[in-house]
């Protein structure tokens, strides 16, 4: 049997660093990355073409001080306002990645885009047109070095086409041992396992609105249920010790809608089921009531990638229709717009415009529908 004095100190490295650290690694998966598309009336639809890509950038704030209500009602045509809101808010902008361009790479062959916020740890993920899923996260997460938690199964994170009534339920477990010296001295290594089933169901449409403005939505709901277990090795003897088991339940909330990366709105809960930490997008989206229509080469925009001029012409498919370009950078501020004809090629001087990547929309003047999509400039 391990000595008390051991015990408790492993004890306390589980409960401030290492399921502190999961946790909170966690919450991003499960939230963070649900993302939005389709076609908008009131209710909306998911599918590949609304994940996001690398070199994308998504602008978010998180609120971790004001007393939140809850997630509201489930069901059509709900109604949700988080405007109240602390002053004291913290920034954090999510950047989409390659995977090659990550120091472990070569842990996640089966990831094909991550994402950071500090450009030292990372999420990865798969995203097809049947899934969007997860394979788990890499970072020096303790100062310990690099860890790589490696997702086995995978975590799905979506099924597609997502809407309204939509559920599905998976699976996923970490297996994750560290150096346990620079913790304790005592402890050779510790090794952490979590075997968990996430139940996730789209269950309201409505109206959201945030400090940042009122979107159509989806809302979906997480839930997961986990085991949780940490195993020491003593330096001496040198045999592995199970030191804790957790079961727990925990539920999430994130509302979806159109023209961000990530969700609109996010809301974790503590321990005791109180609304902790509210977070939301900063991305413009497309206004409440707006269509978006899958029209095929209803815009041309050329050259792409641009260098210093950008032509914009609507396709002769659309015929006596007019409509508002807009183009935004990628922390979704709007940096140009104008009308364009489809009897005439318009033209955006873009050479004052910093590279990177853009987006792009075109909202129809006699109809709801809105074209979007991306260009690139090139110095």
């Amino acid at each position: 049997m391990l000595d008390e004095n051991v015990k408790n100190m492993i004890f306390i490295t589980k409960n401030l660093y290492l399921r502190k650290k999961i946790k909170t690694m966690k919450q991003p998966l499960l939230l963070s990355l649900v993302l939005f598309t389709g076609a908008i009336s009131a209710q909306i639809t998911i599918d590949q073409g609304d994940m996001p890509s690398i070199g994308d950038n998504i602008p978010r704030k998180s609120d971790t001080m004001t007393v939140h209500p809850g997630p509201g009602g489930s069901g059509a045509n709900q109604t949700w306002n988080f405007t109240a809101t602390s002053l004291s808010v913290i920034n954090e902008n999510t950047s989409i990645v390659s995977v090659a361009s990550t120091p472990s790479a070569n842990q996640f062959n089966s990831s094909n885009l991550a994402m950071t916020n500090d450009n030292a740890s990372y999420l990865y993920f798969n995203k097809s047109a049947q899934s969007f899923t997860t394979q788990g996260f890499s970072g020096d997460l303790l100062g310990t070095g690099i860890i790589n938690a490696v997702f086995n199964p995978a975590l799905t994170l979506h099924q597609f086409p997502r809407t309204f009534g939509s559920t599905f339920t998976d699976t996923y477990g970490i297996n994750v041992t560290i150096p346990g010296a620079t913790i304790n001295p005592l402890i050779s290594q510790i090794n952490y396992l979590r075997s968990s089933v996430v139940k996730d169901t789209t269950d309201a449409w409505g109206q959201l609105t945030t400090p940042f403005g009122t979107y159509d939505v989806l809302r979906v709901h997480s839930m997961e249920i986990f085991t949780d277990s940490i195993l020491a090795l003593p330096i001496f003897p040198p045999v592995w010790q199970l030191v804790s088991v957790t079961i727990d339940t925990t539920h999430s909330y994130s509302w979806l809608g159109k023209g961000g990366k990530l969700a609109i709105a996010e809301m974790t809960f503590d321990s005791l089921g109180v609304p902790k930490i509210f977070k939301w997008t900063e991305l413009p989206g497309i206004g409440v009531g707006l269509e978006e229509s899958e029209m095929d080469e209803a815009i041309s925009i050329f050259p792409n990638p641009a260098n210093d001029m950008v032509n914009l012409k609507l396709s002769n498919k659309i015929n006596n229709s007019s409509g508002i370009f807009y183009l935004y950078n990628n922390m979704g501020a709007l940096v140009h717009q104008e009308e364009i004809t489809h009897s005439t090629i318009a033209q955006v001087d873009v050479k004052s415009f910093p590279e990177g990547m853009y987006t792009w929309e075109l909202h129809f003047i006699n109809s709801n529908d809105i074209k979007r999509g991306k260009i690139a400039l090139i110095r």
